[in-house]
């Protein structure tokens, strides 16, 4: 490891940066010096507003995408070398207004049901029966489980804050599913070693191809029961600031944007308390 990149790490350490936060900028120093064939401490400012620019023009990245590499560029200038940065830029294109494909209930009831393992089956129910996201779940430990008050803790979720989701019945029995088959005894779900979080990769995968076989053409994503379980609680009448805390949002405003989301959908089922009724465990 060059002396550059430890600094680096040992900077975002002091800062309290998540884990997910060094990984992303430790990978956009890491193209950066691949572009140039150097070390990012020799170029220039000029190179730098070239490789953004190369950047949206050539690779054609997303606005959110050049947005991250502009914070790790200006963060390794301004807070690792002591350089801060006047020119460089990032052209505030109009942001995408997107809409990802949204689940009914019984497509997402069909896609837990084509899982074909146990453990990626109950993690993709957790999902939809909480709004959790991939990295809340790959981190739960069994102590998070509150069965008699019917909660499960998050700890330290994004934006590292701990909060409390819903703990239903559906999943409650799906999870004694996979106690029974798997008997973890800390990390809730595990890999090769019953001590290490399980590798959210084979998550992405699994509901993917568990959509495929499940006939569903649309585009499916880990991410995808979390979106289902905020439209779906609140065509079921759950408060706006209820759904906000459930699903650890900060500001309001990124929680009204599943009102908008809701307008855009056909009237469906009545949804239930119980979002997943009985349990679905692999044979």
């Amino acid at each position: 490891m060059s002396p550059l990149r430890q600094h680096v790490i040992d900077k975002m350490t002091l800062q309290g940066f998540t884990k997910s936060t060094c990984r992303a900028y430790l990978y956009q120093l890491t193209e950066l010096a691949r572009y140039f064939h150097r070390s990012p401490d020799e170029l220039t400012e000029r190179d730098l507003q070239a490789y953004v620019l190369y950047l949206i023009r050539e690779r054609a990245w997303s606005r959110s995408s050049c947005r991250q590499a502009v914070h790790a560029i200006h963060f390794l200038f301004n807070k690792v070398l002591g350089r801060p940065l006047n020119y460089l830029q990032l052209p505030y294109q109009k942001k995408d207004q997107k809409i990802p494909d949204l689940l009914y209930p019984d497509e997402v009831h069909s896609i837990i049901q084509h899982c074909t393992h146990l453990k990626q089956q109950s993690a993709i129910a957790l999902s939809y029966a909480t709004g959790m996201r991939i990295g809340e779940i790959c981190a739960l430990r069994i102590d998070d489980l509150d069965g008699p008050h019917n909660r499960i803790k998050v700890r330290q979720g994004k934006g590292n804050k701990d909060r409390y989701v819903l703990f239903p019945e559906g999943v409650k029995r799906q999870l004694r599913c996979y106690w029974q088959r798997y008997r973890p005894v800390d990390v809730l779900f595990y890999g090769l070693d019953k001590h290490r979080t399980y590798d959210p990769k084979y998550l992405r995968l699994e509901v993917k191809d568990a959509a495929k076989r499940a006939g569903i053409s649309k585009t499916v994503r880990f991410h995808s029961p979390r979106h289902a379980f905020a439209t779906h609680q609140l065509m079921a009448g759950m408060p706006l600031t209820r759904l906000q805390l459930l699903l650890g949002h900060r500001q309001l405003s990124t929680t009204l944007v599943y009102l908008q989301w809701i307008a855009m959908m056909e009237p469906c089922q009545k949804v239930s308390e119980d979002l997943l009724g009985p349990a679905w465990c692999v044979s």
